[in-house]
């Protein structure tokens, strides 16, 4: 696994002209547009009650851990076709094999986030060291996500394709770039129900706040993020089997 993970790493950066600098850089550009149109007046986030550079930057960052862990998770067979079919490697060890270029990722996301903090002058929480632990639960629901697909993508390709669609829409109900404060009543009970808007905002709020809005959501977000773990571990040890003969 250490391997596949230096090979996907170093071909990830081969023949860019930014090269390694690119992990840096990337983050700031993927904030750049929301934080532009925020000065602007083009958007509305609300009272956000911390910095929106901040505000956004912890949001879209969480989101992309869970985007990230999907894709990654559920092409990691497909990705790895020859050592499937010629190897004796766990399936599970392939699947996931992608995980430590999304741990590292994550370490450089919050390495870039301590420098927007010194920039502003704005000190993290004491209670920002559990940052990591509080983001694990948005990976784990990831991670069950994309095993889910790992063996379903094997027969049909397109499925996290539309799955991932469908997790860019959501992002629209849940508080990544804004606070998702609706004033039409539907849509504010489809935010409070969802438990990504939980998994999202209670990192970014200990981390910068040093409180949780909401405990005892974010706790049954926890147990759904498990859940949807277990699910994707059990489909997976079932299907894959099949799934050599489907590569």
């Amino acid at each position: 696994m250490w391997h596949l993970f230096v090979r996907d790493f170093v071909a990830g950066f081969r023949q860019k002209i930014l090269g390694y600098l690119w992990i840096v850089v990337a983050p700031l550009l993927g904030i750049a547009s929301f934080v532009f149109m925020q000065a602007t007046g083009i958007l509305n986030p609300g009272n956000v009650g911390i910095p929106y550079p901040i505000y956004v930057y912890i949001g879209t960052t969480v989101w992309g851990l869970l985007i990230s862990s999907v894709t990654t998770v559920a092409g990691g067979l497909i990705a790895n076709t020859d050592l499937v079919m010629r190897t004796n490697i766990p399936k599970i060890g392939l699947a996931l094999t992608g995980m430590a270029n999304l741990a590292y990722n994550l370490v450089i996301n919050l390495f870039v986030l301590l420098l927007i903090l010194a920039f502003l002058r704005i000190p993290p929480s004491p209670w920002a060291l559990l940052y990591p632990v509080m983001v694990l639960p948005i990976i784990l629901l990831g991670v069950g996500l994309g095993l889910i697909l790992a063996v379903v993508g094997a027969v049909a390709r397109d499925v996290t394709g539309m799955l991932v669609t469908l997790l860019s829409l959501a992002m629209y109900i849940t508080p990544v770039v804004y606070t998702a404060k609706f004033s039409q009543p539907l849509l504010r009970a489809v935010v409070f129900w969802n438990p990504l808007t939980y998994l999202v905002d209670a990192p970014r709020s200990l981390f910068v706040l040093g409180t949780i809005a909401h405990p005892e959501a974010y706790g049954l977000a926890i147990g759904f993020a498990i859940l949807v773990l277990w699910l994707g571990i059990h489909s997976f040890y079932l299907i894959k089997d099949k799934v050599a003969e489907r590569l």
